[in-house]
C-alpha cells in the first residue's frame, strides 16, 4: 500500500518536534465497498520509527499488546520467528479489552442519557452488553472530553455533520474518534471516516 507511510507518520516529520513519548494510535483505510481495514501503529519516541498492523478486525488492545511485544524484542534485538508464539492460540477477544472502568450515575450521565432518549440504567445495560465499559477508548474519551462537548458531538454525529476533532496527541485523537463511533450503537457513521487525517488528505476539511 503506497500511502500507508503517510498514514503511519501523519504529519511532516522535519518539522515536527520530536518527542520521547511513545504513542498507539490507529487509522481507518476504506474501500469502494465502505469495508474498513484498521492502521494499529506504534509510533516510537523520536517519531522516526513507526510499527504498524494492518486488519479488518477493531481488536485494540490486542493488537497493540502485540506491537509492544515486538517493540520490546527489537529494542533487545532478539526478533525471532517465534516472536508472535504467546498469541498464537489466544481465543478471540470480546467487543473489547481492557481494564474495567465504572462510572457512577450522576448529574452530567443522567443529562447524557436523557439527550439520547433513554435512562441512565438503560444505557449502561447497552453499554455492558457490547464490552464499551472495558474499551480503552471510551476511557480516554471520558477522560479527555467533558460532558458539554461530549453532548455536542454525540449530537452532531447523529445530525450527520462534518466533524473534525484536534488533539495535541495522536493516541488520544484517535480513541476519541473510535469511542465517539463505538457510541452510535446501534447506529454507525455512514459517512467519511478519517481517525487520523494525513497532510496530502486535507481537502477534505473544506
Amino acid at each position: 500500500i503506497q500511502m500507508l507511510p503517510k498514514f503511519c507518520f501523519p504529519f511532516d516529520i522535519e518539522r515536527y518536534t520530536a518527542s520521547s513519548v511513545v504513542q498507539n494510535f490507529t487509522f481507518a483505510l476504506t474501500d469502494l465497498e465502505g469495508n474498513q481495514r484498521f492502521g494499529f501503529c506504534r509510533l516510537a519516541g523520536g517519531f522516526r520509527t513507526c510499527l504498524c498492523i494492518l486488519s479488518y478486525l477493531p481488536w485494540f488492545e490486542v493488537f497493540y499488546k502485540i506491537l509492544n511485544n515486538i517493540a520490546d524484542h527489537l529494542a533487545k534485538e532478539q526478533v525471532s520467528l517465534g516472536l508472535l508464539d504467546p498469541f498464537r492460540w489466544l481465543p478471540p477477544p470480546p467487543v473489547s479489552l481492557g481494564p474495567s472502568m465504572t462510572i457512577s450515575q450522576g448529574q452530567g450521565c443522567n443529562l447524557i442519557a436523557k439527550k439520547m432518549g433513554y435512562t441512565w440504567n438503560q444505557l449502561e445495560r447497552m453499554a455492558q452488553d457490547r464490552g464499551l465499559w472495558r474499551s480503552r477508548n471510551l476511557t480516554e474519551f471520558v477522560v479527555a472530553v467533558d460532558v458539554p462537548n461530549m453532548l455536542q458531538l454525540y449530537g452532531s454525529m447523529l445530525y450527520e455533520r462534518r466533524i473534525l476533532l484536534t488533539s495535541s496527541k495522536l493516541s488520544t485523537l484517535t480513541a476519541c474518534v473510535q469511542a465517539s463511533s463505538a457510541m452510535l450503537y446501534p447506529m454507525y457513521w455512514q459517512h467519511i471516516y478519517i481517525p487520523t487525517l494525513p497532510p496530502h488528505l486535507l481537502d477534505y476539511c473544506w
